[in-house]
């Protein structure tokens, strides 16, 4: 169709100049440090590198520095690097088609480039020295001189987001922007454990992971010590679909941060992974999603891998044969009833003794005695009081919160404990359900807060704790110390991935303390001080409180009701998990077709 209209006359379309149109690109690679970390280590394994060293300053918005050892590149190529779609990895349609490896599609060295000062030190070595490229404005060609450099490539990339303020405004604190780092360089030293991997960030080693012999010595490096007994391997599957890995349960280092999934040695958020493990590991007896290392292994012309910028995401061509495989492998290696475990839902060959063995085995603080095992009768008498056992309500609030209802009328006595969990309490308007754990937590989160300005009562112990963690999980830990002490913890980092524990809150018991580190360690959420306070007060109140299935006294529950009502917020653990329930008397009526 020709195009009428006259020619001369001013347009409202416009071709974007080059500058914007690679701070637009740059959006889509490049959202945090976390990324660029990301973009320059692939680049580093594509090259071959045997050695790879990260260099920050303040969570890497002051300074990103990645050297290698790698192939590194002439002058001619290094400035053709910095082009954008210019790359040495495709050729043609069909090698996009089969792409094998971590880079390919060349934006990722020109869109760092626009949003940042960049340069770039690079020596292939054909020749006495190498070569560098410096661009400060990204409308500015690279200015390159000689340079002393040996084979391989340093980037430096300083002022993330320089020429773009407004996204400097989005980023995290730097600690968080560390966490993320330190995330992306652990997932990818996990299938390259030929290769060595060095993390700095304010001149202090974070992450220290020399070269392994195996798979299995980088995944105990990454995941601590404490999960070697645990680990299984993961090895199923065909030849045109293979997963394999390590998968631990029962070590108290599950969750999905310690959950790493790969496609070809591609680091990936994949839904079709996930909903697989999350099938094979639903079946167990566990709360918690197990650790693990997957890398599912198929031909490259079965996946596509450009499907997202930042190629964190693909696109199988059967994902139903992936699905399957992966749930398969997994089941195997944690033990499916075909292989004898006796650990399925279904499996009704193990008698109820057995079962809580194997239970209590791999969760030593697994409670045994269960609502579904038979139990020594118990007397009744003490489960029931003449008269209230809780006090009048309090006066109202002068205002309203929203969302949340008045506990009414709050006589009652307490009648018994549904199934070792729930305290069961007689109101008049019908039946109370209390969680005893969520409100045990909430008794000892106003507790911990109550003591806040003269501190919490501290308890030595007789020889110090060790906690052993991965190398991920020791950087986030390490971060929350100053937090830890201020609630009553004496720790110390004494090795890479060690802590010294030598005294601990007075709630918390000392089987708790591993598990409540682990938690502290899993929580990669970031925010202000106080933020962080809360989650770790919350945790170490989770942790100390009962746990469910335990049998309670009747003294014990009219005391835990009391202390409940008598909190900054009954109807909520500091989790935001309900605590009561109420059945209105009517509702039991209207079951048993008396209304």
């Amino acid at each position: 169709m020709p195009v009428s209209g006259n020619l001369n006359e001013t347009s409202r379309i416009s071709v974007l100049p080059r500058e914007l149109v690679n701070q637009i690109a740059a959006g889509e690679v490049v959202e945090r440090p976390a990324s660029v970390v990301k973009e320059l280590v692939e680049n580093s394994l594509d090259a071959e590198a045997s050695t790879i060293e990260i260099v920050l300053l303040d969570g890497g918005r002051r300074l990103i520095e990645v050297s290698d050892d790698g192939i590194g590149m002439s002058e001619q190529d290094a400035v053709l690097a910095l082009r954008r779609h210019a790359t040495s990895k495709i050729q043609t349609f069909e090698d996009l088609l089969s792409v094998s490896t971590l880079g390919f599609r060349g934006e990722a060295l020109p869109s760092i480039a626009s949003v940042s000062r960049f340069r770039m030190i690079t020596g292939d070595g054909s020749g006495p020295g190498g070569h560098e490229l410096t661009q400060l404005q990204p409308d500015e060609p690279a200015d390159v001189r000689p340079a002393a450099r040996d084979r391989g490539t340093t980037v430096v990339v300083e002022d993330l987001f320089v020429h773009v303020p407004a996204r400097r405004k989005f980023l995290k604190t730097a600690s968080a922007e560390l966490r993320r780092i330190t995330s992306v360089v652990s997932s990818y030293a996990i299938p390259n454990f030929a290769v060595s991997f060095r993390l700095t960030h304010n001149e202090r080693l974070v992450l220290d992971l020399p070269a392994m012999h195996s798979e299995r010595e980088r995944a105990i490096q990454i995941l601590g010590a404490r999960c070697e007994p645990h680990l299984r391997e993961i090895d199923f599957g065909t030849e045109a679909c293979h997963v394999h890995g390590f998968v631990a349960r029962g070590s108290n280092i599950g969750g999905r941060k310690h959950q790493f999934t790969f496609v070809n040695g591609r680091m990936v958020r994949d839904r079709v992974i996930t909903q697989a493990v999350r099938k094979a590991t639903d079946a167990f007896d566990d709360s918690r999603q197990p650790a693990l290392i997957l890398d599912v292994r198929v031909r490259s012309d079965e996946v596509d891998v450009n499907v997202h910028p930042a190629k964190t995401e693909v696109r199988f061509r059967d994902s139903g044969r992936i699905f399957v495989t992966v749930e398969k492998g997994v089941r195997t290696a944690l033990g499916a009833p075909e292989s004898g475990a006796g650990l399925m839902t279904g499996d009704r060959s193990r008698s109820h003794h057995d079962s809580s063995t194997i239970r209590e085995r791999d969760n030593p603080l697994f409670d045994p005695r269960r609502w579904d095992v038979p139990e020594p009768e118990y007397r009744a008498t003490p489960l029931f009081r003449q008269g209230s056992i809780v006090q009048p309500p309090r006066p109202e609030p002068t205002t309203e919160v929203p969302g949340i209802g008045r506990l009414g009328d709050l006589e009652g006595r307490v009648i018994g404990q549904y199934r070792h969990s729930y305290i069961v309490v007689d109101i008049p308007a019908g039946l109370r359900l209390i969680d005893q754990h969520a409100a045990h937590e909430r008794v000892l989160y106003d507790r911990i807060e109550a003591s806040r300005d003269r501190g919490l009562e501290s308890q030595r112990m007789l020889s110090p704790v060790v906690y052993d963690c991965g190398a991920a999980e020791a950087a986030l830990l390490d971060s929350r110390l100053d937090e830890l002490r201020k609630v009553g913890f004496e720790i110390e980092r004494f090795s890479a991935g060690a802590f010294g524990i030598a005294a601990v809150p007075v709630i918390l018991s000392e089987k708790r303390i591993l598990a409540f580190l682990g938690d502290v360690a899993s929580d990669e959420e970031s925010g202000a001080f106080e933020s962080v306070r809360h989650r770790i007060v919350a945790s170490l109140a989770c942790q100390a409180a009962i746990k469910v299935h335990r049998p309670l006294s009747g003294a014990e529950m009219s005391d835990l009701a009391a202390s409940l009502l008598r909190s900054s917020n009954p109807f909520a653990c500091p989790h935001g998990r309900p605590i009561i329930v109420d059945i209105a008397h009517v509702d039991v009526e209207k079951h048993f077709h008396r209304r």
